[in-house]
């Protein structure tokens, strides 16, 4: 801990090894923030995440993939609105923006972006009201 801040635990599913590595690497500075990460798609996480357990979940997903989408669902319901989700995906898709938006996920970015976007996004998430 720093200065009696409270650690916060992050938790990042993703099969993409260079975007984890890179992650990895963005939030190994922080003090307060410790990044967690499961190799593997969200249509293979069973009880990895448990709501008790991360201040914030970053989801790496093909957006446009419906049984993608259909996981994330059961996430979020299994999540209850109290953890925010931060999902990263491949490219833009109004139809799976308009689904995220429905399921209140904390922030959605499209792929490439940069280190310190997620970071930020993470960071208003984890500020963010519950």
């Amino acid at each position: 801990m720093a200065n009696g801040i409270k650690t916060r635990k992050i938790l990042l599913v993703s099969t993409d090894r260079t975007f984890a590595q890179d992650t990895r690497t963005a939030f190994s500075a922080s003090e307060i923030i410790q990044l967690s990460t499961v190799e593997k798609n969200v249509t293979e996480l069973r009880g990895e995440i448990q709501e008790a357990d991360f201040g914030a979940i970053i989801v790496d997903m093909d957006a446009a993939r419906l049984e993608e989408v259909e996981s994330l669902q059961r996430i979020m319901r299994r999540l209850e609105d109290k953890v925010p989700v931060v999902v990263v995906t491949q490219e833009f898709n109004a139809a799976a923006v308009r689904i995220l938006v429905q399921l209140k996920v904390a922030d959605f970015l499209v792929k490439p972006i940069t280190t310190a976007d997620l970071v930020r996004s993470v960071v208003r998430a984890l500020a963010a009201p519950v």
